[in-house]
């Protein structure tokens, strides 16, 4: 079974990328090659390195200096063949993450290299599935509930399965005990895409300062040296100052929110259905570049954005409680362990987090989600916790399924109207609620290091 779904994925992947050589070989509107974002992005990174500024007047590059570099080998391609050689890169990094993914859930028992429980793979449940082919069912069914961003994120072929990767790579070098390479692979995820930076306050929090300094070093490596010894320091400069003006500066400084309905975190939600901002724009073409007009609205009410910004903060200091009183699973010690499905789903609520308090976050961003969905459909079929917490966590999983995969099953004016109402928003507070509830289950506390139980109660040794 688990050869049979593998291949099935390997399928799925090769298909796309056959669909994805016809598209991209179209002209776009413009009769250039730009159906995709890697060909939009492709002429500003080789523009970057012919002395262009993409951080200013047409051009909106959203990325640091530091992504123009990592994607140039690609950009320098013919762009067919670019476009295809990031698109099966980014397949592997998908399959890597994967793997990382299912190796943080795994309690200390069951870590390669070691002997397995000697019940293990034996023992039933009551419905008569092995304790091994409960987790092959909860590996699929995280693959599965994730797929429909995945497979988004290669049709588009952005960068987001690289940041995905990144955060995963953090995660393995971190339960290996390689603080400092956990810390440098962070900072780079960071210098790419700002919002994987929740994660240096999860290792303040857990008083992990090697990762942490090693992740402030890193910073500088990545976003000052490394640019600066490609373009210069003192073009770096300039550059890194027009891409926080963009990027930092306009949401965080100017309150410039990006209400659109493709923008599913907290803030675009909050903002596009209780206060009078556009869910729709339109850009008018000017030679000074285009011009955003809103066209439509469909705002349920209107607060006011005074007070909605005082929700989005309420809602961002509500989060940052709980991480703060769910996250206990010490980490520090030498013996402490750095896997198991508990500390998974404390690294799968900083990805939610990721998502949710973004100052954007499109649909194709959810790919971060593989780290939660592995981490509950772990606990679904090994933890010991509670029934009702048991059927809240895969009704979550289910209904976070439909709620992202339905949008692209509805096509155009539906789709747009899904996210209108925040589809995806709904389906990242549904998992952060079911990572609450199994963080925050006495039973597993007690039990996830040392025993744990199959999903209809049957006792089994982790």
């Amino acid at each position: 079974m688990r050869a049979g779904f593998v291949g099935l994925l390997a399928v799925v992947v090769v298909l796309m990328s056959v669909k994805y050589a016809a598209k991209i070989a179209k002209p776009g509107d413009t009769g250039q090659q730009t159906r995709s974002a890697f060909l939009r992005w492709r002429e500003m990174v080789n523009g970057v390195f012919a002395g262009e500024n993409i951080y200013v007047g047409r051009n909106e590059y959203p990325n640091p200096p530091i992504m123009a570099v990592l994607l140039r080998p690609f950009a320098a391609l013919p762009p067919a063949a670019g476009a295809l050689g990031w698109f099966y890169a980014k397949a592997l990094l998908a399959a890597l993450a994967v793997v990382w993914a299912f190796r943080l859930c795994r309690a200390s028992g069951e870590q390669p290299g070691e002997p397995a429980p000697p019940q293990a793979g034996r023992e039933r449940d009551a419905g008569g599935l092995t304790r091994s082919a409960r987790l092959d069912l909860a590996k699929a069914a995280a693959i599965v509930v994730c797929l429909p961003a995945l497979l988004g994120d290669l049709s588009h072929n952005n960068v987001n399965i690289f940041i995905l990767f990144l955060v995963a790579a953090t995660l393995e070098a971190f339960r290996r005990r390689l603080d400092t390479l956990a810390g440098l692979t962070l900072a780079l995820a960071i210098a790419c895409k700002v919002t994987p930076a929740l994660f240096v306050a999860y290792f303040a929090w857990k008083r992990c300062w090697r990762a942490l300094a090693a992740s402030l070093a890193g910073l500088v490596l990545w976003l000052v040296v490394v640019p600066g010894a490609v373009f210069g320091f003192d073009r770096n400069r300039e550059l890194m100052g027009d891409w926080y003006a963009l990027m930092v500066e306009r949401p965080l400084l100017k309150g410039e929110i990006t209400t659109e309905h493709p923008n599913q975190a907290v803030t675009g939600f909050v903002y596009r259905l209780f206060t009078n901002s556009p869910s729709y724009i339109t850009y008018l073409k000017t030679p000074e570049g285009d011009i955003p007009t809103p066209a439509e609205y469909h705002n349920l009410t209107d607060i006011g954005r005074p007070a909605a910004w005082v929700v989005v903060k309420a809602l961002t200091a509500l989060f940052a409680l709980a991480v703060v009183v769910l996250c206990r699973a010490p980490v520090r010690g030498p013996t402490d362990p750095r896997h198991g499905w508990r500390v998974a789903a404390e690294c799968g609520l900083i990805c939610v987090g990721m998502l949710l308090f973004s100052e954007r976050t499109w649909k194709h961003h959810a790919v971060v989600l593989l780290l939660p969905l592995a981490a509950l459909a772990w606990a679904v079929a090994v933890a010991n916790i509670s029934r009702r917490v048991r059927i809240f966590v895969i009704g979550a999983l289910g209904a976070s399924f439909v709620l992202m995969a339905g949008p692209g099953l509805l096509g155009g004016r539906g789709a747009d109207l899904a996210l209108v109402y925040g589809t995806h928003t709904g389906a990242f507070v549904l998992l952060a609620a079911a990572l609450c509830a199994v963080l925050g289950c006495r039973e597993g506390r007690a039990h996830d290091l040392r025993r744990s139980t199959g999903g209809f109660g049957e006792p089994i040794p982790v």
